[in-house]
């Protein structure tokens, strides 16, 4: 049969180094499209592919049932185009580049124009259907395209993003590209990013997020076992917070008005760096009526040592801090 030719190479090369790179790759790049893609997540599996593609995710409204019109009318060489085509509907799109036209001229695949040569190789996918997933697991491994290149690999690019990130510095839209990334590796790559995040609250939020907000009581929770108020009281509470099997994220800290007064030496100066003009750090008088209405209108979960007796019913998660660990309850109260 004149297909098996085809077939042979795949599985010779499958079986080497580069081949087994090829359908890791292939792997993620499914992975990363399963819940549908949007113009970010092609770029970045452009460029895992081949960075010099990445660009082409800037046409907008791409179809790739008009691959060949847009390929006139951009001026964009079909042998690039055609491999966004094949990651937004990898079993009808294939790339009709150098390589693959060689392979389709040995097959005696019509190489004329793109409708006849994914024709040709829709009967290949279509009988081959034990060796090939779809076009990407063809396409990578025929020609051979290597998983994870040093300089252009996602889970590089992503260690680079996150591993220097503490939780004052981690926002809604790192948090965001992030998740979307990480949920789409594989378990390996997972582990090899999560590994890399220094900070154990940021670490624990994008890994095991819980789905929910978390409300720092600032005021409270930096006097915990202290004559006067101490910060590291917060960092120690966030790291803490970062260990447990779920992670609340994003996070809002809200402080007393006055509650800078409180400080002295060096602390005052860190509070002005790093908190009083944080997006999330909140002040109010008392601080308790503010956290109280965030958790009532939020699924929250609340770190502070208070029992809020003074206040309507709350229903939430709180957490309680004592110095040196944290510890979970359910609470309410009337």
């Amino acid at each position: 049969m004149k297909y098996n030719n085809v077939v042979e190479l795949y599985k010779e090369k499958v079986f080497l180094e580069d081949g087994e790179n090829a359908l890791h790759l292939a792997e993620i790049i499914r992975r990363y499209g399963k819940d549908g893609w949007t113009k970010r997540k092609i770029a970045i599996a452009l460029e895992m592919i081949d960075p010099n593609l990445k660009e082409l995710s800037e046409i907008t409204n791409f179809d790739p049932s008009k691959t060949e019109e847009i390929s006139k009318k951009t001026g964009i060489p079909i042998s690039k185009l055609s491999v966004m085509s094949m990651i937004i509907e990898p079993q009808k799109y294939l790339p009709m580049d150098e390589t693959m036209v060689k392979l389709s001229v040995n097959q005696s695949i019509d190489v004329s124009n793109y409708s006849a040569f994914l024709s040709g190789w829709r009967k290949v996918l279509l009988q081959n259907t034990g060796y090939f997933d779809d076009f990407i697991d063809l396409y990578l491994v025929l020609s051979e395209k290597r998983a994870y290149e040093k300089d252009s690999s996602i889970v590089d690019e992503t260690i680079k993003m996150v591993e220097k990130i503490d939780f004052l510095s981690l926002d809604m839209k790192t948090f965001g590209t992030f998740k979307e990334i990480y949920n789409s590796l594989l378990p390996s790559d997972k582990k090899k990013i999560a590994d890399s995040i220094k900070d154990p609250y940021v670490k624990g939020a994008l890994t095991r997020h819980a789905g929910s907000l978390l409300i720092v009581d600032g005021s409270n929770v930096a006097m915990v076992g202290l004559t006067y108020a101490d910060l590291k009281n917060i960092f120690l509470a966030f790291r803490l917070i970062g260990n447990l099997k779920e992670v609340p994220w994003p996070f809002k800290i809200i402080f007393d008005q006055n509650f800078e007064y409180n400080l002295r030496g060096t602390q005052k100066k860190l509070f002005e760096e790093k908190f009083q003009k944080h997006p999330d750090v909140k002040f109010h008088s008392p601080a308790d009526e503010m956290i109280l209405e965030i958790a009532r209108s939020t699924n929250a979960w609340i770190l502070s040592n208070d029992r809020y007796h003074d206040y309507p019913r709350v229903d939430c998660v709180m957490l309680r801090f004592d110095g040196k660990s944290i510890f979970k309850e359910k609470y309410s109260h009337h």
